[in-house]
């Protein structure tokens, strides 16, 4: 990985971390939340007692590598747009 890709997914990682976006997925009748791209996380599935697990597995910087390395993405915009 080249310091250029590091420094993208540093910094997306940041905003995922001080909530400036939010990674794609959607809440249940139960209030327990699903990712989109749930393919690329290995993490319990949400339960009522740990609704948000796979959000806190989609705010992680090895998450945001996992989906720069499958859309192959050039920019920070482009991974964004992934998240």
């Amino acid at each position: 990985m080249t310091i250029q890709k590091d420094e993208m997914i540093k910094e997306v990682y940041t905003m995922l971390k001080d909530r400036e976006i939010n990674p794609s997925g959607y809440f249940d009748d139960g209030g327990r939340w699903f990712s989109h791209n749930a393919d690329l996380i290995d993490v319990r599935e949400p339960s009522r007692a740990w609704p948000y697990s796979q959000l806190t597995a989609c705010r992680s910087r090895k998450y945001v590598a996992k989906i720069a390395e499958k859309h192959k993405v050039q920019s920070v915009e482009q991974l964004i747009k992934c998240i």
